[in-house]
């Protein structure tokens, strides 16, 4: 999406409040990536700083285990309840909601249910959080337990919290019921580390996960090699990002927004990456991650799509880096569609691997005609994503996955184009460029992809690569 379109969408989602957000100007927004660059420029001069997830996420030294299954998209966040007793600004939801728990809009209220999605779709890391999970910590050790009985393949659990409901006593009992790592939000109590000292030594790993707040530097700073003598494992920092509920606080502060996918504040990345620098400047033993806000939006719904897409896709269409369902049809001079009907009957099943419809043949990656000239014919591209549903929309073409004799979840694929028609040439560099076939005919010269085609299609196809621009 061009940035005239992330504009009109914005402007879209937020009517009431777009004119009383502090935009940047072009200059602006120059000057903004002229001063990141340079932060990243100096931070790359240490070779403790490394770059994950098509350069979406800066971290130093290492990764947290839960923030590597993040990032690899086999990880479920179970929300223990919605409600919250700090109230911080930058709270992205109202904290309202008691509950029962729930994850990716789904309810269980049952442990073994949620055990029993765990392992179905693949998990290997599970995240508790809230709202303050501590306010209903009795939800938290039944799922505990179930979870390392029943999922053989999980590795990693752990949990987030501002820590003011903390006792030696609970952290005990979560320890011994399996919790790996738990995730004090520091900013939500002034950064006080009282409650957070009880849980080094029993927790295997403590980690601080805090806003980069641009106000709160002169605590921040210092805060750093604290945490590292403290024995705290990581620290991760967020982009504040905006939302409908916490919008009116963060016009108060008076912060710059940046277009985008989503809408996030200009000032916390700056922050992230200054408190970066700090760190590695001043030699602090303490591995810091930057999750991103462009770092959330594109790989963590990634991941949701790639795993439903594994349940609904046929035979014969593709799962894109992205997640999306690919569809390719192949039609047109009737005589060559046949020939490469003959030629793909040796390497599949007709109407398991690929299929024949009055449209032309659909065909997968696997099975793409390497002894065929294409340009006579239109390849159309079409994409699909998915959503998981408690129950049907009845508005999608749907599957029910049963969890158990008790419970079962509806995936469902919607469109999302219904089709991008590529003809001549332009179908090999299409093969070239997305399928990574670049010889699919004759060993001939590879054209180029049409600019403005490819633009339509990156973003079923590919991650956008580094930091968001800033405009």
């Amino acid at each position: 999406m061009d940035m005239a379109a992330q504009i009109h969408q914005t402007r879209k989602a937020f009517p009431d409040f777009y004119h009383a957000m502090h935009w940047l100007s072009p200059g602006a927004a120059r000057a903004a990536e002229a001063m990141r660059q340079e932060l990243l420029d100096e931070i790359s001069t240490h070779n403790q700083a490394k770059w994950e997830f098509a350069g979406t996420k800066l971290y130093t030294r290492a990764l947290s285990p839960g923030c590597s299954l993040c990032g690899q998209g086999t990880w479920s966040c179970l929300f223990i309840n919605g409600i919250c007793n700090a109230r911080c600004f930058y709270c992205p939801s109202e904290q309202k909601d008691p509950g029962p728990p729930m994850t990716s809009s789904i309810e269980f209220e049952r442990p073994k249910d949620y055990a029993d999605y765990a392992k179905k779709f693949g998990i290997r890391g599970v995240a508790f959080s809230g709202g303050e999970p501590m306010i209903n910590f009795d939800r938290i050790p039944p799922f505990l337990d179930v979870l390392g009985r029943d999922v053989p393949d999980l590795s990693h659990i752990w949990m987030y919290t501002n820590g003011t409901l903390v006792t030696t006593d609970r952290l005990k009992i979560l320890r011994d019921n399996g919790l790996k790592e738990i995730r004090f939000d520091l900013s939500a109590v002034d950064y006080a580390v009282d409650n957070l000292k009880k849980a080094v030594g029993i927790i295997p790993i403590v980690t601080v996960e805090i806003p980069a707040i641009p106000e709160d530097m002169e605590k921040t700073k210092p805060l750093l090699r604290k945490l590292a003598d403290l024995g705290v494992n990581y620290l991760n920092l967020h982009q504040i990002r905006c939302t409908h509920f916490n919008l009116p606080k963060l016009i108060r502060r008076g912060y710059t927004f940046l277009h985008g996918p989503g809408v996030a504040v200009l000032e916390t990345e700056l922050a992230a990456l200054e408190l970066i620098r700090h760190s590695l400047d001043n030699d602090i033993d303490l591995p810091i991650n930057y999750c991103a806000f462009t770092y959330r939006q594109q790989s963590q719904k990634a991941a949701a799509r790639n795993r439903n897409a594994a349940f609904i896709k046929k035979g014969w269409e593709d799962i894109t880096p992205t997640g999306f369902i690919r569809n390719m049809v192949l039609s047109g001079d009737l005589e060559l569609v046949e020939n490469i009907s003959k030629e793909i009957e040796k390497k599949g099943t007709k109407g398991k691997d690929w299929s024949v419809g009055k449209d032309g043949i659909t065909i997968p990656r696997s099975l793409w005609p390497d002894s065929q000239d294409l340009s006579a014919l239109t390849l159309t591209v079409k994409y699909n994503a998915t959503a998981l549903r408690a129950v049907s929309s009845m508005r999608y073409p749907h599957i029910t996955v049963q969890l158990n004799e008790n419970r079962q979840l509806i995936i469902e694929k919607d469109d999302r184009h219904q089709g991008i028609q590529i003809t001549g040439p332009q179908i090999f560099a299409f093969a070239g460029k997305f399928l990574g076939l670049w010889e699919p005919l004759l060993n001939q010269t590879q054209p180029g992809l049409d600019p403005e085609l490819e633009e339509k299609i990156c973003r079923f196809e590919n991650f956008s690569r580094g930091l968001a621009p800033y405009f």
